[in-house]
């Protein structure tokens, strides 16, 4: 099925340099001051439309809208709703650069065991889903305010509690939590240095009716989950990169509800069940953050907000850049490092937004090269390492 949703966050380029220290406070709320377009300020990601209501979806409960946000050391998501006090929680996908994980469209692997919520149960399992983004890593927190953790790569997943029963649990009163650093070794160390915070109503109902984003789309003083990544332990590269993110409500059972951002477009609050298959679903459920810091010399680099990945690589390498303002001409190829044509991959105008391009290296010699993608008049180069 043909996608035709795309989101983005993009950070605003104003004069020749961008700022991005950062402008959120970690308090579980989504405050007017920390929405905007610049640099260390939350953007939109999306958002979920349909009104909750008691007798579908899971209820008064669920997601109003995902934002993302970086700084020169920090990534930050925040996912506006409210969570049942109970096992369901949120869950947050990511694909990050330089990492291989499991391939958009392939089943997420079973991981054995109940007890986390990334696990296997008597109705099913987050095993066997099919997302549309490659699924390298996965954060949940419970409505019992556990913290867990997925870590996958293209065949096998991991999965254990962050939070549960440590001395630094989320809690539900906006107060920044640390995981704990004894929870974030080995492959769990992208999360290393992570904090976390979530507030949850308390009057006059303490469901999603009284979380003041349900009135205005989770949009300003939205009660929310909020989470503080470190840039380094997610192994984001300096410059300009691509995080994609997913977010959704699931039950500590696996079953997933009607709430998830991007949302699928049509569905309203009809829950979605075990083991869905999102690209076979309207949209795509993939939303795109270009999480880059720059300074002036860096410019032309943060507008193109080029990746290669693999890198190095044996075989396929994908090159992801932005193309920003609307239609212009984009021209990519492939030199070695003398500036010597190796191969133009693409010479013609495309549309605003992002772009993936394939490229085969199975031809070229091991090596070193230069891919150099050109927007307009914005010029940026990789190394890109092929071997055997």
């Amino acid at each position: 099925m043909k996608k035709t949703l795309t989101l983005a966050l993009l950070a605003t380029l104003t004069g020749a340099t961008l700022s991005a220290q950062a402008q959120i406070t970690l308090d579980g709320i989504i405050n007017a001051n920390e929405i905007g377009t610049a640099g260390g300020k939350y953007t939109s990601l999306g958002a979920f439309s349909t009104a909750h209501v008691g007798n579908a979806g899971f209820g008064f409960a669920g997601l109003l809208r995902m934002y993302g946000a970086n700084s020169s050391t920090k990534l930050y998501i925040g996912l506006a709703g409210t969570m049942e006090a109970s096992g369901n929680n949120f869950q947050l996908y990511m694909d990050l650069p330089n990492r291989t994980g499991v391939p958009v469209g392939t089943g997420l692997p079973a991981i054995a065991g109940t007890s986390t919520v990334f696990g296997t149960f008597s109705g099913g399992g987050i095993g066997g889903t099919k997302l549309e983004l490659e699924a390298d890593a996965a954060i949940a927190t419970t409505g019992t305010r556990d913290v867990q953790a997925a870590i996958y790569t293209a065949t096998t997943g991991v999965a254990k509690s962050l939070g549960d029963g440590l001395s630094t649990p989320a809690t539900a009163d906006g107060m920044a939590n640390t995981i704990p650093a004894s929870s974030t070794t080995g492959v769990y160390s992208l999360f290393a240095g992570t904090r976390v915070a979530y507030l949850a109503p308390t009057t006059p109902t303490g469901d999603i009716t009284s979380n003041p984003g349900n009135t205005n789309g989770g949009g300003a003083g939205s009660y929310a989950l909020e989470y503080e990544f470190n840039r380094a332990s997610l192994g984001l590269p300096s410059g300009a990169s691509i995080v994609r993110v997913m977010a959704a409500y699931v039950s500590g059972d696996a079953y997933w509800s009607s709430d998830v951002i991007p949302e699928i477009p049509g569905n309203g609050n009809n829950n979605l069940g075990f083991n869905p298959d999102f690209t076979a679903l309207a949209g795509n459920q993939a939303a795109m953050l270009n999480v880059v810091v720059t300074s002036a010399r860096q410019a032309d680099d943060a507008v193109v907000a080029m990746s290669v990945f693999p890198n190095p690589a044996q075989d396929e390498s994908t090159i992801s850049y932005q193309v920003l303002g609307g239609t212009q001409a984009v021209a990519v190829r492939v030199t070695d490092l003398l500036g010597r044509e190796v191969r133009i991959l693409l010479d013609a105008r495309q549309n605003a937004g992002f772009h993936d391009l394939k490229m085969s290296g199975s031809d070229l010699a091991t090596g070193v090269y230069l891919v150099q993608v050109r927007v307009g008049d914005k010029v940026a180069t990789r190394r890109l390492a092929v071997t055997r």
